[in-house]
C-alpha cells in the first residue's frame, strides 16, 4: 500500500533535562499531528547541557537557586513563562519533582540505542515523563534500564551496555558536531535541513515553520 503523504525531515537538538526542550518536543509533535498529510521523520540530535558534570549529578535545587540568585525577578518570570508554555504544549511538568540534575550522556546513549530499534521517540517520551513528571534520576543506570525495558528494549542488555563505555565517545562527538553547526543552546529544530526554529515554540509556530520549509 503506497503512502501518499508528503515527507518532511525534522532534526531536533535537545537535552532531556532541559524543560524548554520538553516543551518544544511536545509542541513539534503536536504540530506534526495537526498535519496528517505529512509523513514526518523526527530525528533526535544529542546536545548535553552539562557534559562535564559529575556522573552522579548535582543537587538540582541548589543549582537553580544559585542561578536565580543573580536576578530573582527574571528567574520568577522565566518559571511562569515555562509553566504557561508547558500547558500550551500539553507537556505535564512538576518543576519540583526531581532532586538530582543528572549528567545526561548515559540518557543520550540509551536514546541512541533505542533509535537503532526504531524506538527513539518512545524512549524520549519515557525519559521526559520520568524526569519532569515523576522526578526520577535519569542519570541512574538502573532507572535508565527500567525505562528502556518499558518501551520494549532489552533492559538487561541496556544495563550491561551502560556499565561499559560503549558509545560515550559517540555521544560527545554528536554534541560537538551540534556546536560546529552553530547550536549553542537548545532546543533547536531544523525542518528539511533549511528552516530553523531556535528555542521552544508553540505548535502553531512550529507548524508555520514546517509549512515554510515545504514551500521553500
Amino acid at each position: 500500500m503506497s503512502d501518499d503523504r508528503t515527507p518532511i525531515h525534522i532534526d531536533f537538538f535537545a537535552d532531556v533535562i532541559c524543560p524548554w526542550c520538553y516543551v518544544g518536543w511536545e509542541a513539534v509533535k503536536r504540530a506534526v499531528e495537526q498535519r496528517p498529510h505529512l509523513a514526518a521523520t523526527l530525528a533526535w540530535r544529542t546536545f548535553a547541557l552539562n557534559p562535564d558534570s559529575p556522573k552522579e549529578g548535582v543537587d538540582r535545587q541548589a543549582y537553580y537557586a544559585q542561578r536565580a540568585a543573580a536576578d530573582p525577578d527574571r528567574a520568577k518570570a522565566t518559571r511562569e513563562a515555562l509553566i504557561a508554555a508547558a500547558e500550551a504544549a500539553g507537556a505535564p511538568m512538576d518543576l519540583n519533582a526531581a532532586a538530582i540534575l543528572p549528567n545526561t550522556i548515559d540518557a543520550h546513549r540509551v536514546i541512541h540505542w533505542a533509535a537503532g530499534q526504531g524506538r527513539a521517540e518512545s524512549m524520549i517520551d519515557a525519559l521526559f515523563a520520568a524526569y519532569f513528571v515523576r522526578g526520577e534520576n535519569i542519570g541512574d543506570a538502573r532507572v535508565l534500564a527500567a525505562l528502556a525495558g518499558g518501551v520494549g528494549l532489552d533492559g538487561a542488555l541496556i544495563a550491561e551496555l551502560l556499565a561499559s563505555d560503549a558509545d560515550v565517545e559517540t555521544m560527545l562527538h554528536f554534541h560537538m558536531a551540534a556546536h560546529r553547526l552553530g547550536v549553542s543552546g537548545v532546543p533547536v529544530a531544523i525542518f528539511q535541513r533549511k528552516t530553523m526554529a531556535m528555542g521552544a515554540e508553540t505548535p502553531e509556530r512550529y507548524g508555520k515553520a514546517i509549512d515554510a520549509a515545504l514551500a521553500a
